[in-house]
């Protein structure tokens, strides 16, 4: 992955999403830089995250000041869902 790409977060099921940068992966863990002024989510909270080319899915571990770590359990290759899609139809 690389450093300071731009990233979608949102609490699920919901949440309206929000732009985080992304500052890297330690594993499974993602490291997310909000916005100066932009409260980030509160651990325990379930949370969808995009990216260009994944969706991620993940619980927040941590969450102050400017930084967000998340906890990564599914992530989803767009290229492949989208092929997985026209399958569908």
């Amino acid at each position: 992955m690389s450093d300071c790409s731009l990233m979608k977060f949102r609490s699920l099921p919901d949440g309206d999403f929000r732009e985080a940068k992304e500052a890297g992966w330690d594993g499974n863990m993602l490291d997310l830089t909000l916005p100066d002024g932009q409260q980030g989510l509160s651990p325990g909270v379930l949370a969808e995250i995009e990216s260009e080319s994944h969706i991620y899915l993940g619980e927040v571990r941590q969450c102050s000041g400017m930084g967000m770590k998340i906890r990564i359990e599914h992530s989803l290759d767009r290229a492949r869902l989208a092929s997985m899609q026209d399958s569908w139809r």
